[in-house]
């Protein structure tokens, strides 16, 4: 070849490698996704903060970008705004509705997102199908869509993205709310105590006494049980106290370890024997609260081995095991913060806060490692202390809250204020690793309420004549308290109440004993919400609902799930826990005595928004399902035809 053609094509060479360069360049310029997600943060207090200058990173993204409410799920429940964030989807799709949802033909309720089932094991008790959990979601999550495109995803403590999904080679899934504890409930603590003479069980924890023969007590543990029956498989955990020296040193299946008064153990390990050739792993702490005159002692869930979890934690399976070897030992239950040990007195509010400290800490740890390392194109993760702190110290923040205590009041009535500088500060981290053009997307999942009175669903329903009661046909003074809809008189039944916010008719064709025709629907549901809205609270004179919605047509792959209509509650109202589990109290209203004092769940979704805020600016009102949408979209990944959000961007 002659050299001017040599030279010829050595221009044309370096000309085409630029060209492609270039391309290349402003691919990588359009920058990566980040999204995190702060459960139940409360757009009107963050506005207040910024005002007031204390949260100057979210400020900043303000200014530059955008702050915005963002429209809830309804109803603004954890699991259904969840999981409309991740499948682009309302609830008539993804058919997430509740906490519960039952079966129409027994009346029956059960789990509304997801269950486990027991291993299997063979005659010589080797292990023949593991443990798995089946979610009852549907639909698709956006970084799923993401990852079967090509794109790398990082997917850290997404609430309600359980199971595991299997993912593209170089993507990572640590699965965070609704990964159960090891007995298979979603946290059971534990509480010793010399006080205790008998074990009890409790909401959300069991009691155990202890019985000390000069410095020492043993106690069984009870861990899974192997079958259905309530055989429990147990292990010894053995109690030495020093009572001068204010110390309990614990031995489980030989590892010790000593913890003073007032002070965290780290994490213990357990094996549980289930069968002779099939054990389930597990890991705890302790907190010593007394160990004086008297021992006291708190003891978290039963959780997941991170090494060796009995379902999967985290995509590949190796990535949980890779975190061990990072940090150490982990908390891996979903349900993170002990709110049930907290209502029964088991642990107080500094407990509770510590916890929420470390675990709060730890999330902002693993997530800003991640952003290090690098190697993502979309990368999630959230945090679920805001919520938690929200629900069990709100009656610190509102004086008409039956709970108030001005004393406390003064000492922890910013403990919400106090998550939220925390999540600022997350986000101002976040944002010194990010890289031009990337995009950054924060939200709440809803808002937040004081819940200062219970109101019975089912209680009004047999009071206004909508629902009856077993062998008591006087709407006046029927009651029961049995729970699980178990005590009513379904053939003359019209309507009648389950979960948080949700009344079903008793329909012909759809329910076992149903009596409402279709032709007769439409105007009940009219009536009942009518009578619903005209409601008051005969001490105060205050509306109960701010709004309730009726479905005369549903339409989606869960339709039938739906209820038929969805209470929204105004402030200071919430649907009571006995109405929630199927039970018809004697009041209909009621204060709520509860720590649990803050609430959401059934609020009318149009006073409950979360927050938005993102880096760019963004004109459209915000929801819940636009935000993968929006990340999709920026990442150049095709949307699915059933997503129903909208790019924002």
């Amino acid at each position: 070849m002659k050299p001017h053609r040599i030279l010829s094509a050595l221009m044309l060479l370096t000309l085409l490698v630029m060209f492609f360069g270039v391309l290349h360049d402003s691919e990588a310029s359009r920058g990566r996704v980040i999204i995190l997600g702060f459960d139940g943060v409360d757009p009107d207090i963050v506005q207040n903060m910024i005002n007031n200058g204390e949260l100057p990173h979210l400020a900043q993204l303000a200014k530059a970008g955008t702050f915005k409410p963002l429209h809830s799920s309804n109803p603004p429940q954890s699991p259904t705004a969840w999981s409309s964030f991740a499948t682009c989807t309302p609830p008539a799709e993804h058919g997430i509705f509740d906490f519960l949802r039952r079966d129409p033909k027994t009346y029956l309720p059960a789990v509304g997102f997801g269950r486990a089932k027991r291993p299997e094991l063979l005659a010589d008790g080797a292990l023949k199908a593991p443990l798995t959990y089946q979610s009852e979601r549907k639909g698709k999550a956006f970084w799923k869509v993401a990852s079967e495109q090509g794109l790398r995803v990082k997917s850290l403590l997404v609430p309600f993205a359980y199971p595991v999904e299997e993912l593209s080679e170089s993507s990572y899934q640590l699965c965070g709310l609704d990964v159960q504890d090891l007995r298979g409930t979603q946290s059971t603590y534990f509480a010793l105590s010399e006080d205790f003479q008998t074990q009890e069980q409790i909401g959300g924890g069991i009691r155990l006494p202890l019985h000390f023969e000069g410095n020492t007590a043993r106690v069984q543990i009870p861990g899974l049980a192997p079958h259905r029956s309530r055989d429990f498989a147990t292990v010894p955990l053995d109690l030495t106290v020093d009572r001068e020296k204010r110390q309990v040193t614990f031995t489980v299946q030989g590892h010790t370890v000593s913890v003073k008064e007032g002070q965290w153990s780290p994490w213990m390990e357990w094996e549980f024997t289930l069968a002779p050739k099939y054990a389930a792993h597990a890991i705890s702490r302790f907190v010593v609260r007394e160990a004086g005159q008297l021992v006291r002692v708190y003891m978290t869930c039963l959780q997941y081995h991170p090494k060796k979890p009995l379902i999967p934690i985290s995509y590949p399976d190796a990535y949980a095991d890779e975190l061990v070897e990072r940090y150490g030992l982990y908390k891996t239950v979903g349900w993170s913060y002990d709110t049930k040990a907290l209502e029964h007195d088991d642990i107080d509010e500094e407990i509770f806060l510590q916890d929420v400290r470390q675990t709060m800490a730890w999330r902002e740890h693993l997530t800003l490692d991640e952003l290090e390392r690098g190697n993502f194109d979309l990368l999630l993760s959230a945090w679920t202390a805001t919520d938690r702190v929200s629900h069990m110290f709100w009656r610190y923040r509102d004086p008409r809250h039956p709970r108030y205590n001005a004393e406390k009041a003064a000492q922890y009535g910013r403990e919400v204020e106090k998550t939220y500088l925390k999540m600022d500060k997350i986000v101002g981290n976040v944002m010194a690793h990010m890289r031009e053009g990337d995009l950054l997307m924060l939200l709440s999942d809803h808002g937040f309420h004081s819940f200062r009175y219970g109101f019975s669903v089912n209680t009004w329903l047999v009071r206004n004549g909508y629902l009856r009661v077993k062998n008591n046909a006087d709407p006046k003074i029927a009651y029961t308290d049995k729970k699980y809809l178990r005590d009513f008189d379904w053939a003359n039944s019209k309507a009648y109440g389950l979960g948080l916010g949700m009344i079903f008719l008793n329909r012909e064709g759809r329910e076992g004993q149903g009596i409402v025709s279709e032709e007769e629907a439409p105007a009940l549901m009219k009536e009942i919400r009518t009578k619903l809205l005209e409601e008051k609270d005969p001490k105060t004179g205050e509306k109960i609902f701010n709004n309730v919605y009726t479905f005369p047509k549903v339409e989606g792959a869960s339709a039938a799930d739906a209820p038929d209509i969805q209470l929204g509650y105004a402030d200071g109202y919430q649907t009571a826990k006995a109405s929630a589990a199927g039970a018809a109290p004697k009041e209909w209203l009621e204060p709520n005595t509860s720590k649990w004092s803050g609430e959401h769940a059934s609020s009318d979704v149009a006073i409950t928004p979360g927050i938005f805020l993102c880096n760019q600016n963004v004109e459209a009102v915000p929801d819940l399902m636009d935000l993968g949408v929006t990340a999709l979209r920026y990442l150049g990944v095709k949307t699915p035809a059933s997503y129903q959000g909208k790019p924002l961007l």
